[in-house]
């Protein structure tokens, strides 16, 4: 069963750095492997606020794969809008305090005035997730290593791309531990 089509979404910087990381890593297969970040920025509308591009830049100072990760993301900036989200209409004038970090809270405001089809974020386990949930309105969370086992199973790219993908990606984000990128990875099996 396929999930509803992601046409349009507001991502979180650790969401973009685990979409760029398999394309960073000099051990992956950079010309036949699907590219997740490209397929993102180029089929749905991304919008991310400043405060992401502020941590993306902070990042990509660093000698590392998170750093090229970032890099990749900034090279990207002609596929993706960068929104205010205290500018927009109907938005507080001011960061709430949601007990996130500055680049999740800003995006889920941008969220929730945009009316995302989806919030992107690799928050998918601890409280975070519960926080994020509680407030977001309308959009759904989509955590980075579902939006990739959805790509699959909407055959946008197969199973076992998918599994190397996550696999990549695990590597360098610590997934490698989590139950529910173990979950995920079952299911594409």
């Amino acid at each position: 069963m396929s999930r509803p089509r992601l046409r349009t979404a507001v991502a979180d910087t650790s969401a973009l750095v685990s979409l760029a990381a398999p394309r960073a890593d000099a051990d992956s297969d950079t010309e036949t492997a699907p590219d997740p970040l490209q397929y993102l920025l180029t089929s749905c509308d991304v919008s991310v606020p400043p405060e992401v591009v502020a941590e993306l830049r902070e990042m990509a100072q660093y000698q590392d794969i998170h750093g090229a990760a970032a890099t990749n993301v900034l090279a990207a900036r002609d596929y993706y809008t960068v929104d205010d989200p205290y500018e927009q209409a109907d938005t507080p004038d001011s960061r709430p305090t949601f007990g996130l970090d500055d680049g999740e809270t800003d995006g889920i405001v941008l969220a929730n005035a945009f009316h995302v089809d989806g919030f992107l974020t690799d928050e998918f386990g601890g409280t975070n997730f519960a926080l994020i949930h509680a407030v977001l309105q309308g959009a759904r969370i989509v955590p980075t290593p579902r939006l990739i086992c959805d790509y699959a199973r909407n055959d946008h790219m197969t199973h076992e791309d998918a599994r190397t993908l996550l696999a990549t990606i695990s590597a360098h984000r610590s997934w490698g531990n989590s139950p529910y990128v173990a979950q995920l990875q079952a299911r594409l099996e």
